[in-house]
């Protein structure tokens, strides 16, 4: 790992804060350091750096240090997936769940150097809106893909299928497809369960369903996922992945989920295990 990649949330003046600290910290292993472009003009300036936009330091990049919460790693965990890009987090969110460090403990970064680190291999599902028998819609989630209503005064009607077989139908306000990972995120909050990593199942949990025969389930990583969703009344319904922009899922549509063939890679570096981090951080 010669080249790294700093990626900080540029909204949290935390994160822009620790940028000069992480550098010096590389600068001293003879590291290239890669900034987001929009850094370029900002203070202070590192006359050493290369400035690229996000998508060309991913293609160039051995390894990216992330500097946010759990939103700043997923926005960038689908690029990073693409192109094989470990990502070391450093928290400066509220869970940071999917992060390795605390601000206070950036000289464990030394351990990357002396090979003391392991790589956290993460499950993705890959999401497809077929409309007419075409795509319109498809992406990549390390969290979970949520179709969900867009008028908080309706209801969502959901069907959902797996392998083509139709397993429950309810009504609510939407449903979530969550990896492992997704698990502890908007999934848990839901009364969904927690699932370990390395189980790589796929959780599907209604949001608020209006019925008490309504429940979670959880799905073998092979299954394919199909779900149909209709708001009464007409109102529209809005699918998302990774908490990303919405895209408009019409009554007709077939929302097709998979196991992604990406995968999202963490770096650790303090050997925890999975139940040690969720009792620390939940």
């Amino acid at each position: 790992m010669r080249h790294f990649f700093i990626y900080p949330n540029m909204r949290k003046g935390e994160a822009l804060t620790l940028v000069p600290r992480v550098c010096a910290q590389l600068r001293r292993e003879g590291i290239r350091l890669i900034l987001p472009m929009q850094m370029r003009t900002a203070a202070p300036e590192f006359p050493d750096a290369d400035y690229m936009e996000t998508d060309e330091a991913i293609r160039v990049a051995d390894a990216a240090v992330v500097l946010g919460g759990d939103g700043t790693m997923l926005r960038i965990a689908r690029a990073a997936a693409q192109n094989d890009v470990p990502l070391l987090g450093v928290n400066v969110g509220h869970v940071g769940f999917m992060t390795e460090l605390e601000p206070s403990e950036l000289g464990e970064m030394e351990k990357l150097f002396k090979g003391y680190y392991s790589i956290d291999s993460r499950m993705m599902l890959h999401v497809s809106v077929i409309r007419d028998r075409r795509v319109v819609y498809e992406n990549d989630a390390l969290n979970d893909v949520v179709v969900a209503k867009g008028t908080a005064f309706r209801v969502v009607k959901v069907c959902i299928s797996a392998d083509d077989e139709e397993v429950t139908r309810f009504s609510g306000d939407g449903v979530i497809v969550a990896t492992p990972t997704g698990s502890t995120a908007y999934g848990l909050s839901a009364g969904g369960p927690v699932i370990e990593p390395s189980a790589e199942n796929t959780a599907v949990i209604p949001i608020c369903a209006h019925a008490l025969t309504a429940k979670s389930f959880v799905f073998a990583p092979e299954r394919r996922i199909t779900l149909a969703a209709a708001c009464e009344g007409g109102s529209e319904v809005f699918i998302s992945t990774d908490g990303g922009q919405s895209f408009a899922v019409r009554p007709d549509d077939r929302v097709v989920i998979t196991r992604s063939p990406l995968r999202t890679r963490l770096v650790r570096l303090k050997g925890l295990s999975f139940y040690q981090i969720l009792q620390q951080k939940l």
